[in-house]
């Protein structure tokens, strides 16, 4: 229930069934269903995709926040990362607003085609952004591993409470290692989803709708670890 009542965690389980009924929609037009069965699962997507859109207006307020507390902090690479990576999603969340509002009728755009491309700009600056953090945090957390475990090698003759708190660390280290794979492999799924729809490379939809599962199930992951610990 907890995660329920959580924006982020609807979000993510809609998300989920979106790329679930794409998948789906790829396999009909692919074996040749009847058309009828493809505008059906069309309808589904589209109906998806719009409340989506809908419970994501004022999201872009909540990037612009974790923006501002992101200047405080002092590892310069990583803050640069964040900060192009929030103010990118703040922007690509705002265009998707505008989309909403053309595509649920309330106003239309004659420039819907540009609006669509520049929102898909910044969600790619978004998510390489992030996809940079993820890599330089990650060789991060390797080194702090290497120096923990050379340390266990030259001092063999610790005390049991010194070795417990290291083996401690490491294992809390290793941890943070399999959440920054993780990190990086939902980035990526993701990262195919601008790159396709921006015809910089074209990927099968089939391909596109596994990667886009993959992503929200590990959204719905992280954001159930957030919610329930």
């Amino acid at each position: 229930l907890k995660y329920i009542n959580t924006t982020v965690g609807r979000d993510k389980i809609n998300r989920t069934l979106q790329y679930t009924f794409k998948f789906i929609l790829a396999l009909c037009v692919k074996y040749y269903y009847k058309e009828e069965i493809h505008a059906w699962f069309r309808n589904i997507i589209k109906n998806i995709q719009l409340s989506r859109k809908f419970f994501r207006i004022g999201r872009p307020l909540e990037h612009l926040n974790t923006f501002y507390k992101t200047l405080t902090v002092k590892d310069d690479f990583s803050k640069y990362c964040v900060l192009f990576r929030n103010l990118s999603y703040a922007i690509y969340l705002t265009f998707d607003m505008i989309i909403w509002i053309h595509k649920s009728g309330i106003m239309k755009y004659d420039n819907i085609n540009l609006l669509s491309m520049n929102a898909q700009i910044f969600w790619l600056i978004g998510i390489t952004s992030g996809i940079f953090n993820e890599i330089y945090k990650l060789e991060k957390t390797i080194e702090k591993i290497e120096i923990i475990k050379s340390n266990q090698n030259n001092n063999k003759k610790e005390n049991e409470i010194k070795k417990k708190k290291k083996k401690d660390q490491q294992n809390e280290l290793f941890n943070k290692l399999k959440k920054h794979y993780l990190i990086l492999i939902q980035y990526f799924c993701d990262f195919f989803q601008p790159i396709s729809s921006l015809s910089i490379y074209r990927i099968d939809p089939i391909y596109l709708a596994l990667f886009g599962i993959i992503s929200s199930i590990l959204g719905i992951y992280f954001q159930w670890i957030k919610v329930n610990g």
